[in-house]
């Protein structure tokens, strides 16, 4: 058989009813095909079966690189890169390989090889960064939490550093070094080293999440504590005198002296008389109440505890309620928000309110408070009234602890109706120099 010419390759004619086959030696042959296309076809007898098997097509330049393999995967060979792989594979079937066989092993190997790599950048691409783990944990955990806001800024200050890393990568440095820069900035109302102490506390809770969905391995900063940023928690201790809450509400009910609208006065308040949280005060609800009755029970959805509570209201705690009837009676919450008509007003802003008349100055001589401390006033300033010390706790429905939780279930309700109806009178008495007064300014 004679040898093909690159001349005779390249301008070999199709014949338009069947293929053409040009042999060049070894099993080599130049194929064309009725419609012109060119390819190699090597054509052999091993073990006593028959192959044919097209290597690629014909190209006059030939295809790039250096080895068989190379030429195979490019997919065009020149005529001298096919007579190289032809040679080759005769040499390998008079070794006993089958080279179509090995050469198809090989593919399927890097084919498997690939899939696999594909299969772990796809993978690594899905495993989750910080921000995500915060946005699910936002989504899955903290929608319709009174906390999801807070929570969501502790996370924001973290994710603004260390967002972008998989959270499946990130180090106890990594964290500590984020920790370290929180702790240099400032907000006002907190030392920066009392918010890395947040960040760290909610952090936990995140890779807690993140571990029970296998996105990391154990907590890295599980072990790490506040102490560690000398960040602990100021525990606030101020406890107002009965004189001082007099002096909150006469300015309160000075126009001159407080510029609050109606609705904030009126939760600041409820929140003196009744002892409960900001964010129950504030989120009331009008079918929470029965002022006929004087009583407003509180669901356990919207207690810290998850139970449900029941506040005695004092004739002057009826008074302030009522005082908002014109107001809000036809809306869905107590306090509904003058901005916001479709919402409650929020506890931060009857807090504002307080603090504002603080930095006027409009209370010299009053102890610098927050609307929490008048909570802490009531517990701690009933005993004065001749209650016994765990009532305050009764009403301000805190999870007792020890033996006399496990072995007292007495709700107490007329004890704590009294003692309701006495701490208004006395911030009454105080406020008026009266035994009967009103205490609440018309809306």
């Amino acid at each position: 058989m004679g040898k093909l010419a690159t001349t005779t390759c390249a301008t070999a004619k199709p014949d338009p009813k069947r293929d053409r086959l040009l042999g060049d030696g070894d099993g080599l042959f130049l194929r064309v095909r009725p419609h012109g296309t060119k390819t190699w076809v090597i054509e052999y007898e091993f073990q006593g079966q028959r192959t044919k098997y097209t290597i690629g097509g014909y190209s006059r330049d030939g295809a790039r690189g250096e080895s068989i393999p190379d030429w195979l995967r490019h997919g065009q060979q020149s005529l001298s890169q096919a007579r190289s792989i032809a040679g080759s594979w005769k040499a390998a079937r008079r070794a006993g390989h089958d080279p179509v066989a090995e050469w198809e092993a090989l593919l399927s190997k890097e084919r498997e090889t690939e899939a696999a790599n594909l299969a772990a950048l796809v993978a690594e691409r899905q495993q989750p960064t910080v921000n995500d783990a915060i946005k699910s944990f936002m989504q899955k955990i903290m929608a319709g939490k009174k906390s999801a806001h807070h929570v969501k800024y502790r996370l924001d200050r973290l994710a603004a550093i260390i967002g972008t890393l998989k959270i499946r990568d990130v180090t106890r440095q990594d964290v500590i070094a984020a920790l370290d820069t929180i702790a240099k900035g400032q907000i006002e109302g907190k030392t920066a080293k009392q918010l890395s102490g947040e960040v760290l506390t909610t952090a936990k809770r995140l890779w807690r999440f993140a571990a029970e969905r296998e996105w990391t391995g154990a907590s890295c900063i599980e072990q790490l504590t506040r102490a560690t940023f000398d960040a602990k928690p100021t525990k606030r201790d101020v406890t107002l005198r009965l004189d001082e809450l007099a002096v909150i509400w006469r300015t309160l009910d000075n126009p001159e002296l407080c510029k609050s609208d109606p609705v904030t006065i009126a939760a600041m308040k409820l929140l003196i008389l009744t002892g409960q949280r900001e964010s129950e005060v504030c989120e009331a609800e009008w079918t929470e109440f029965d002022l006929g009755a004087g009583l407003w029970c509180l669901p356990a959805g919207r207690t810290k505890t998850g139970r449900a509570h029941l506040v005695h209201l004092a004739p002057q705690t009826v008074a302030v309620l009522e005082t908002l009837k014109p107001i809000t009676g036809k809306t869905r919450h107590v306090f509904t928000s003058p901005l916001r008509p479709k919402q409650p007003i929020y506890g931060r802003a009857v807090n504002s309110s307080l603090a504002k008349l603080f930095k006027g100055g409009k209370l010299p001589n009053v102890t610098r408070c927050t609307v929490h401390d008048f909570r802490r006033t009531l517990i701690t300033r009933l005993p004065d009234l001749g209650f016994e010390p765990f009532m305050g706790h009764k009403i301000a429905n805190h999870v007792l602890s020890g033996v006399f939780a496990h072995y007292n279930h007495n709700s107490y309700e007329e004890q704590r109706k009294a003692a309701l109806e006495a701490w208004a009178a006395r911030i009454e008495t105080l406020t008026t120099g009266a035994n009967i007064a009103q205490l609440h300014r018309a809306a």
